[in-house]
This record gives structure tokens, sequence and C-alpha cells, in this order.
């Protein structure tokens, strides 16, 4: 090429740059203009705006919404001739038959909406883009009939379609089809097991398993024909107990873990984590069975110490949730668990166990020093790892406490603090020395501790420990004549040794020595505490009543309301009163953080009535 010949394709080349400009910026207003038309509802400007650029650049995004805005100025003559010229220029773009068909259905001419969305269908082939394309825009739509026909065409042609059928499944439940809804994340999970859990999110986005309805009635119907058709889908089982816990049947979930784990010889590890969970929902009946099923595949099996150490724990909380529980039941137990220790002897994984046996000891057969010796047994034994030697000292600390040998117990508490200074078991430890300085008056040291702890990552700590803090803070600053709240601190160390009538006695003498102290609404509460735990029932709701009746200003009166609640609902047997107090919370304190609990057990026992 000459240097001329270069010189003009230059020129050329410049001149049509600098037409090109204005001319986006042309094009760029009128999209602009059109966009804005098309939010203020002049559509009829919008879609007059949209064909200038649509024409100047024949994209299918123009083009859409020239027709969208047409449609919404109802001028449908127009789409029809626009979409039917554009068929004919590009009969590949399927789109444009789809959106031709919504006119017609628009315009009540159904039968040619039917005919062209049939002719779509029938083009769609094997092209996944396509049928996905095509299945989206009906959608869209509201045309669920024709996406799933769409979409057919994919299952049968294409193989591996089967990650669209949580899409085909949406749209059967949409037209209330839950046969075929059902059957399709069914058939998905047999395709890839990984789909499991996704398949159980969108059931239960689907369906309300708080309610035995036809829609679950059907889904358990069809599982348990999955389950005895293909018995070797491991899948099938595992939904068939995942419903079953959904509708809080454990029972029912047990009998086909059980199954599983005869079938698939998984030697009681499914069983053992499914007693675990029925144990989180307090279902310990069933839970104690799952542990005996392991149990009886005898020694030889890996679970076997696992479950014969967790249905002992297991009967325990049994005993310990029962109003009343006869001391034999409690020395029963610990014959259990002396058989335990006999067996495997005192290791890490049994060191909880003797714990547990301390505490049934001290607290339910009155035998506080067989607990200390036990403790010390356990600390003298050999090769116990660091955080069961704190558990133990911590729980030896509680009953040396109870044996009124305070400062032995806070040396414990201390070992086990400084053992695990940075963790949630060592913040359980301080806390316990610093309840002792407030037991013995110490009052400032106990507050100073008690301050570093309320930043715990511990909820239940840091909770425990501003309480605390406030309650010396609120009795120490104000009033200089800390006898009320010596006599107090001396009542919570004696209501902790469970000396109860003594520390009743001893409130009652500050009720009377110190009738308006500000302690008088805690005094009514420690009272209360006293003689539930004395199993005084009747008494324990008085002593709320009047914190109620004489405090309902106070910080304690939600507290007194939802304890009232829990005492009339669970021990007096009395579901009305229950409700009152209940209701009297939502009502009056609607900020309490007993409200939702509150609600809850207020509506489960107004179904209960009814």
């Amino acid at each position: 090429m000459n240097k001329f010949a270069s010189f003009l394709a230059f020129t050329i080349l410049v001149f049509l740059l600098g037409m090109s400009q204005p001319l986006i910026a042309q094009q760029k207003g009128d999209f602009q203009l059109a966009e804005q038309y098309y939010k203020q509802g002049e559509f009829e400007k919008a879609a007059e705006y949209y064909l200038k650029v649509y024409k100047k650049n024949r994209s299918k995004a123009y083009f859409d919404r020239y027709i969208k805005a047409l449609v919404g100025a109802q001028d449908f003559k127009t789409a029809k001739k626009a979409l039917n010229k554009e068929i004919k220029r590009n009969p590949a773009e399927l789109t444009y038959a789809v959106t031709l068909g919504d006119i017609y259905w628009r315009t009540d001419e159904k039968e040619k909406a039917d005919k062209t969305w049939t002719q779509v269908i029938g083009k769609l082939k094997k092209n996944q883009n396509k049928i996905i394309t095509v299945a989206y825009l009906f959608t869209s739509l509201n045309q669920p009939k024709y996406a799933l026909m769409a979409y057919e065409v994919g299952k049968e042609t294409i193989p591996g379609f089967y990650s669209y059928y949580p899409q085909m499944a949406d749209l059967y439940g949409i037209m209330g089809d839950y046969d075929n809804m059902i059957e399709l994340y069914l058939e998905l999970i047999n395709y890839n097991q990984g789909y499991l859990q996704t398949v159980q999110t969108l059931l239960s986005r689907n369906f309300d398993f708080t309610e035995d309805n036809s829609q679950t009635q059907l889904l358990k119907r069809k599982l348990l024909q999955k389950t005895n058709q293909y018995p070797e889908n491991q899948m099938y089982a595992e939904m068939l107990i995942w419903l079953n816990l959904q509708q809080s049947n454990f029972n029912g979930a047990f009998v086909q873990v059980k199954s599983l784990d005869r079938r698939f010889k998984e030697n009681g590890s499914r069983l053992i984590n499914f007693a675990r969970l029925a144990l989180k929902n307090e279902e310990y009946l069933v839970a104690k069975d799952a542990y005996q099923v392991v149990i009886h595949k005898g020694d030889a099996q890996p679970y076997y110490e696992t479950a014969r150490i967790e249905i002992i724990s297991t009967q325990k909380i049994i005993l310990d949730q029962e109003i009343s529980t006869d001391p034999k039941e409690y020395e029963e137990l610990i014959a259990d668990y002396e058989a335990l220790i006999a067996a495997f002897g005192i290791m890490n994984f049994t060191a909880p166990s003797t714990r547990e046996m301390a505490q049934i000891h001290a607290q339910k057969l009155n035998s506080v020093n067989t607990s200390v010796t036990l403790l010390e047994t356990v600390l003298e034994t050999p090769g116990l790892q660091k955080r069961e030697i704190a558990l133990t000292k911590i729980a030896l600390g509680d009953y040396l406490l109870m044996q009124d040998k305070v400062w032995e117990a806070v040396l414990y508490y201390m070992q086990a603090e400084k053992a695990f200074k940075y963790d949630e078991l060592g913040d359980e430890a301080k806390l316990k020395a610093a309840k002792v300085y407030y037991y013995t008056g110490d009052f400032n040291w106990a507050a100073s501790k008690l301050n570093i702890l309320k930043g715990s990552t511990s909820k239940l700590i840091s909770n425990d420990a501003l309480y605390l803090s406030n309650l010396i803070t609120d009795n120490i600053t104000v009033d200089t004549n800390l006898h009320p709240m010596q006599m107090y601190a001396q009542a919570d160390l004696l209501f902790v040794q469970q000396r109860y009538e003594e520390s009743f006695l001893l409130l009652d003498t500050l009720q009377s020595y110190y009738p308006a102290h500000a302690l008088a609404d805690e005094v009514l509460m420690q009272k209360y505490k006293i003689r539930f735990a004395q199993g005084q029932f009747t008494e324990a709701a008085n002593e709320l009543d009047t914190l109620n009746t004489s405090y309902s200003y106070d910080i304690l009166a939600d507290d007194a309301l939802f304890l009232l609640g829990e005492l009339y609902q669970n021990q007096l047997n009395d579901p009305q009163k229950a409700m009152d107090y209940y209701l009297e919370i939502m009502t009056n304190h609607p900020d309490s953080v007993f409200v939702t609990e509150a609600r809850k057990r207020y509506r489960k026992l107004r179904e209960d009535e009814a």
C-alpha cells in the first residue's frame, strides 16, 4: 500500500469514528429516555424510543424491552406484528414465539397460544440451553404447565438432566400436584445422594411438618414404598428418619435407625448419635432404648462402652426430672455406676460417671462425705487428662463447700482456674471462687472478680457474674449498713449447703429486721427456691405470688410470673392458672426475656385445653 492509500484509509477511519461518537451518544440518550418513560408508566413513548434504539442496534435485549413497552401500552396488535416479523427473520430464537403466545393468551386467544407454545416445545429437541431458557420464560409468564413440558423434553432426552428436578418439583407444587412433586424429589436423591440435604430443605419450605396433613402423609407413604422397593438405597431410609424427626416422632425414627444399623452393619454408631439427639430433645426413654440396642450387641462391639456410660447418665436425668423420686431408685442407680467403674476402672472416659455418682451421693442421698472421698480417689488416679482433673476439682470444691470447708473449696477452684486460665472452664472456676468470697462477706473482693467475668465468652457465666455483681454493688454502695447483705449472703450459702430450714429462718429474720430493705424482693425469690428444693410447691407459689403482688414494678417481677406459670403447669397441675401467668407476662412485660417462651407455652396449653 502506497503512502497516499494509507493516508486515505486513516482519514476515512478518523471520519467514521468521528461520526460514530455522536451516534453512540444519541443511542444512549434514546435508551435513557425510553427507560425513564417506562418507569413513569408512559409505555407508548417508551416503545417509540426503544424501537429507535433497536433499529440502530439490532440487539435482542432492546427488542424485548420494546415488546414489553407495547404490552404495557396494551398495543397488542403492534406487538404481534413485530414478533411475527422477528420470528421470520430469526426462527431459531424460540423465546420470540413464547412471547407471541403470551400475547395471544393476554388477548384471550387461548387456542393460538396453545398451538404456538406446543410448536415451541416440539422444536426444543436435545438443546439444553434452549430448554432451560424457554422453561424459565414460561415460569416467569406464570405458565407452569408449559414450563414443565419444556423440562420434560430435557428429562427424557438429556442424560444428567436431574439437576433441574428441583425447578420441576416447584412447578408441580405450584400446580398442586404434590404426588409428582414428591416423586421428582425422591428420584433426585436416587440419581445423586449429594442432593439429600437440598431435598430436605426444599420439602421443609413447601410442607408444614408440624401438622399431619395430606401432603406429609403422602410423603411418608412414598418413602415407605421406596424403602421397601429399594432396600439397598440408604437415602430413602435416611429421609424417613428425617421426616419422623421433623414431626417429633422419635419412636418412628428409632424403628428406621435400628433397621439401617442392622442392614448396613454400622455397629451402633448411628444408634449412639440418634440416642444423643433424642436426649437433647428430652426423649429420654427413646434414648435409653437406643443405648440398650447397642449394649445388646455385646462388649466386643466398638460402641459398647459408650452406650454403657451414657445409658446410666440418661437414667440419672430421668430420675432428676421426676418431682419426687424414691431415694431407693438413686441407690439402685449408684449400684449401676459402681458396676461400671468396676468393669472399666477410673479412666478419662469414666471420670464423668464418677462425678455423676458424687452428685447423687451429695444432693440426693445426703452423703457428702462419700462424694468427697470418691472425687479424691479420682484425683489420685494417674494418667487423667488435664480437663478431667480440673472438672473433678471444681466438683470437689462444691462438696467441700457443702461441708463448710470454704477455703479448701476455694483452693480447688483456684487450681482449676489456673489450669484453664483462658478457657470457659477457668471462668467457671473463677465464678465459684468469687461466690465463696461473697458468701463470707468479702464483697469488694468478690465484686472485683465478678467484674472481670462479665466479659466471659460463656453467656451463662457472664450473666451470672453480672447479676451477682449488680446485687453486691446495689446493696453495699448506697447502704453503709452491710448487715442485711451479710445475712442474705450467709442464707445463700446455707441454701447451697442444702441446709434449707436454717437458710429460710435466716431470711425470715432478715425480713423482720429490715422489712423495707432493697433486698426484700430477692429474699422472697430465695425463699421460693428453698421451698421448691424441698418439694413444697404450694408454699413456693405463695412466695412468688407475694413477690409479684408487692414488687410488680421491680426487676424480678417477670421472673416471678414465669416461675409461677411453670409451677402451675408442671407441679401444681392447674393449666388455667399457668396460662393466666404467661398471659400476664405478655401483657404487662412485653420486653421481658421470657415473652417468647411464655407465648409458646400459652399457645400449647390453650391447644391442650381446647
